[in-house]
């Protein structure tokens, strides 16, 4: 590992890689990205995939369509073809007061352009013409919306980071922060790394490094779980969403159906834990909506950390008291969707450059100020 940086990242998700590739953009490419795992160790690699832009708040309205504009491009640039698929989004309400709460969010949407559009249960069938929805009163769809696969992007991202000199060093654990007359003194498991420059982006571990720096942020990073099956015939373009439990379901590039659910008895913070009530949970409602699927076979389960912020919305945002160090975190199980625009907006921050987008409804400060807009539709 070299001794010095103008920019070190904490954190090789998709949020240190989409604020590095930002950087990049606009030359600065004097960067070093350390995570304590291998690449994307963390919530990156075990997300659903979903991109969407219907949110029930401006703050992830605002980053969502800029980020799906964005999506659409990135493929070429990196040269990776990561199947960004538009099959749209479709949220489920199977009481009058879910459905009430759509059209509420809907109209919202709709404010901002997003074009989203009320169905009825038929229409919705004529979405999914193999679902059984018999207590299904309406929903929300937006074909905008979509599905990508995440491994390749984060691998593009960081082979076209390696190839403009920027330093990734995996395995590397941060142990401590302390200000210098340069900037940062960095001390890790590979030696001292030196910085101009720090960049908290570690996710459910964000907290923890902000501590390093005598900052206390408010996130914790809450389990959540996912169930992949064996490769089945496409039958399914939209993302699935029901309010009444966070289920969700799409039907990825090589035909295997991934699927989560809000899991009524998750306890502590481990993101290695399974139980079998997850999988009873989640087959059972799967089976209730495609009772086809009754003999689908489930191949592979694993858990990851929503990085849960007090209103569901990101913290980006220099690090208050603490000059040139900057913190992106918070992402409340949405970051991978809205991370090209995080990376832009961050990337400003740190070169000192206005960013396209505004910044207060992301500050940290919000919450001491009482300035917060609680976003509702969290999946999963």
């Amino acid at each position: 590992m070299k001794n010095r940086s103008e920019v070190v990242i904490i954190g090789s998700g998709i949020t240190g890689l989409s604020i590095a590739y930002s950087l990049v953009n606009r030359g600065c490419r004097d960067i070093t990205i350390l995570d304590k795992g291998h690449l994307a160790s963390g919530a990156s690699t075990r997300n659903g995939g979903g991109v969407r832009a219907q949110f029930a708040t401006e703050e992830n309205i605002i980053l969502s369509k800029w980020s799906i504009q964005r999506f659409r491009r990135l493929s070429l640039e990196l040269n990776t073809n990561f199947w960004f698929r538009q099959g749209g989004y479709l949220f489920l309400a199977e009481s009058d007061q879910e459905l009430s709460m759509l059209k509420k969010a809907v109209e919202f949407q709709n404010r901002h352009g997003l074009g989203t559009k009320i169905v009825d249960c038929g229409q919705a069938k004529d979405i999914v013409p193999q679902m059984v929805c018999p207590s299904v009163v309406g929903g929300a769809f937006r074909k905008g919306d979509g599905i990508l696969f995440p491994f390749p992007l984060l691998f593009g991202y960081a082979e076209h980071l390696r190839r403009n000199s920027v330093a990734i060093e995996t395995h590397c654990t941060v142990d401590g922060i302390a200000e210098s007359s340069t900037g940062f003194s960095i001390r890790t498991s590979h030696g001292i790394i030196e910085a101009n420059k720090v960049v908290d982006a570690a996710g459910g571990w964000s907290s923890t490094v902000a501590k390093m720096l005598g900052v206390d942020v408010p996130t914790r990073p809450v389990r959540h779980q996912i169930m992949a099956s064996e490769p089945l015939s496409p039958f399914l373009d939209p993302m699935i969403v029901t309010l009444k439990d966070g289920f969700y379901m799409s039907q990825g590039p090589r035909g295997e159906l991934v699927a989560g659910i809000t899991e009524s008895n998750a306890h502590g913070e481990d993101p290695g834990r399974s139980g079998h009530f997850f999988c009873e949970q989640l087959s059972k409602r799967l089976v209730d909506l495609f009772p086809r699927l009754s003999a689908a076979r489930m191949m592979r389960q694993w858990a990851g950390f929503y990085d849960m912020s007090p209103d569901a919305n990101p913290i980006l945002d220099s690090i208050p008291g603490v000059e040139n160090a900057f913190i992106a975190c918070g992402f409340s199980g949405h970051g991978f969707m809205i991370s090209p625009a995080v990376g832009e907006l961050m990337a400003c921050l740190i070169l000192g450059e206005r960013p396209p987008f505004p910044t207060d409804p992301y500050r940290m400060d919000r919450f001491r100020l009482g300035h917060t807009s609680l976003e509702t539709l969290v999946i999963g």
